[in-house]
């Protein structure tokens, strides 16, 4: 009998050690953080081309993994670029295209079309009566019609040098433009043979000059 009660409290304790509730899972639980909604990007001012994203992310079973997105496309580091969390589309509204119907033009065969895109510049004005500026969304027209001798870049803050030829001196000069430019102020100076414009921006660009019938078009790249 003493032989028989030990056997039960051994098997007792054994299958109470068992119970599903003292249980506990060896695997450690995933906290999750919260739910991903936004995340909002910045570039610094050398960003042209964004080639690729590079998403990194954990599994259900508690291992990482990464994926690749080709992107190449260009930017403007002005902007603010952001990952958003989207809905799926309501599968409802999606038009059927096999039975969309493009609108017929108005102009008829051989018409040309005659309305124009006018840029308006963001401001304008004069430095000198012979020499006045024209700032667009990213160039700055110099309407001038003296000659161009040269023109530079120098780093730190960027700025664009560019001298013109004039036989007179006259006092120097200093423009500041609206912060949303991106040309910030414009420099006169004229020396013996030359005057100097000097254009200031807030950030890095590569740039080219062209010439047309009333001055020099700089156009930020």
């Amino acid at each position: 009998m003493k032989i028989n009660f030990l056997l039960f409290l051994i098997v007792c304790i054994l299958g109470a050690s068992e119970s599903p509730f003292d249980i506990k899972d060896s695997n450690d639980s995933i906290v999750a953080p919260s739910d991903f909604q936004r995340e909002d990007l910045r570039f610094n001012s050398n960003a042209r081309i964004l080639k690729s994203i590079t998403l990194t992310y954990i599994n259900l079973d508690g291992s990482e993994d990464s994926m690749k997105i080709d992107i190449n496309k260009s930017i403007n580091w002005h902007n603010n670029y952001a990952l958003i969390k989207a809905k799926s589309p309501d599968a409802s509204r999606i038009l059927d295209v096999s039975v969309t119907i493009p609108e017929k033009s108005n102009l008829k065969e051989g018409e040309i079309n005659s309305t124009l895109n006018i840029e308006i510049p963001t401001q304008a004005g004069n430095i000198y009566d012979f020499v006045a500026y024209s700032i667009y969304k990213n160039k700055i027209k110099i309407n001038t019609n003296n000659e161009m001798l040269s023109d530079f870049s120098i780093d730190n803050p960027t700025k664009i040098v560019m001298d013109f030829k004039f036989d007179k001196i006259l006092p120097s000069k200093s423009i500041k433009f609206s912060k949303k430019s991106p040309f910030q102020r414009i420099d006169f100076g004229s020396h013996d043979g030359y005057y100097r414009i000097v254009v200031y921006l807030d950030g890095k660009y590569n740039y080219n000059i062209l010439k047309d019938s009333n001055g020099y078009i700089i156009n930020l790249i």
